[in-house]
């Protein structure tokens, strides 16, 4: 039997590299992701699963076995290069979803009594106000 080397297998790797986002994306529109992940039976196991996980402590396992070097490194090296495309790319959706709580805030803002020389009956009746509409218009209790 004739075994590849790990260079072999990394040039090939890396030669998959022009027809793998093609297959990524083709695989991707063929799949449904949403039919069984609302199911009650997902619900059942996911719940499962989280019960089990806490049981075993395994978040904490897993936070033991890292430090912030590990993350640090992971974070600067594979975040900081990507994170202002992705930023770039979900202005669109960013600005849908939170244009309308700005709207809401802004309108309060505008109806807002004056500033008085009391600080506290400026917190109860500026901010307190500002603050329940952003909480309200993002959906929070």
């Amino acid at each position: 039997m004739v075994i590849k080397t790990k260079e072999q297998a990394k040039a090939n790797f890396e030669a998959a590299i022009t027809y793998i986002p093609d297959r990524y994306r083709q695989g991707v529109m063929a799949a449904d992701w949403y039919t069984p992940a609302k199911s009650d039976v997902a619900e059942k196991n996911y719940a499962d699963a989280v019960s089990a996980a806490i049981a075993q402590k395994k978040r904490q396992k897993a936070i033991a076995a890292l430090n912030n070097d590990v993350w640090k490194s992971a974070a600067v090296n594979k975040g900081a290069p990507i994170i202002a495309e992705r930023i770039r790319g979900a202005l669109d959706k960013w600005l849908a979803v939170w244009g309308p709580m700005y709207d809401q805030v802004a309108s309060t803002v505008a109806a807002l009594p004056p500033k008085t020389l009391d600080w506290r009956a400026n917190i109860n009746n500026r901010l307190v106000k500002v603050v329940e509409t952003w909480k309200k218009a993002a959906g929070k209790p």
